[in-house]
């Protein structure tokens, strides 16, 4: 094999490995109903869970850390969430969406804490915020 085939055979390999990369990448919505998760605790949240109409899952998130935003067809101030501090469940749950008024398309920031582990009555909170 000449010195052209074996650059060129070279070139086509890279051409396809990017390529491939490039399929396998997360698209970051930017339209619709975005929601992320923001940890505003001093705990590790791990398996997060929303749902509403849809599940959506964030992964784990460190302390004071920020996920990424997560596209919904329909959301309110409010969701069911779950996760886990220290293979501890924390569930948020609604009863109804009553009198609550359906999101308009936009950024917004459900912010999540938790006071104390120790006790158990621990209680998962959350903080509605537009962005």
């Amino acid at each position: 094999m000449n010195k052209r085939s074996m650059i060129l055979l070279m070139a086509i390999f890279l051409m396809l490995g990017c390529q491939k990369e490039k399929e396998t990448e997360t698209a970051v919505p930017t339209e619709g109903i975005l929601i992320r998760i923001e940890n505003n605790s001093k705990y590790t949240f791990k398996d997060i869970k929303v749902v509403i109409d849809e599940e959506k899952l964030y992964g784990t998130l460190s302390p004071r850390e920020k996920s990424n935003y997560q596209a919904f067809s329909m959301a309110y101030r409010y969701a069911y969430i779950e996760l886990k501090i220290r293979n501890k469940l924390y569930v948020l749950q609604p009863i109804d969406y009553f009198g609550e008024e359906k999101l308009k398309e936009g950024k917004y920031t459900y912010q999540l804490n938790v006071e104390d582990t120790s006790s158990q009555n621990g209680r998962l909170d959350l903080t509605f915020k537009k962005d």
